[in-house]
């Protein structure tokens, strides 16, 4: 869909990485995704499992929904 998510699961699982990813998450969101305000990306690396915890936040424009949250693990597969 745009982003170059899956190249860095195959880098370090540290917060550099985690950085990388969060942003990259984020410009996918925002250029894909014009319904959403308010958007939050959090990724937290789990270095002895080597993956990393994604939680996306975020409200849906023009409908009375309470935030949403959408938490998911990200990890290499070969």
């Amino acid at each position: 869909l745009g982003s170059d998510v899956r190249s860095s699961l195959f880098g370090f699982v540290d917060f550099g990485t985690a950085s990388v990813i969060e942003k990259q998450i984020r410009i996918t969101i925002e250029n894909f995704e014009p319904r959403v305000d308010n958007l939050q990306v959090q990724v937290f690396p789990r270095p002895d499992k080597n993956e990393f915890e994604v939680n996306v936040i975020f409200d849906i424009i023009g409908q009375e929904f309470p935030t949403q949250e959408y938490s998911f693990l990200l990890e290499a597969t070969r």
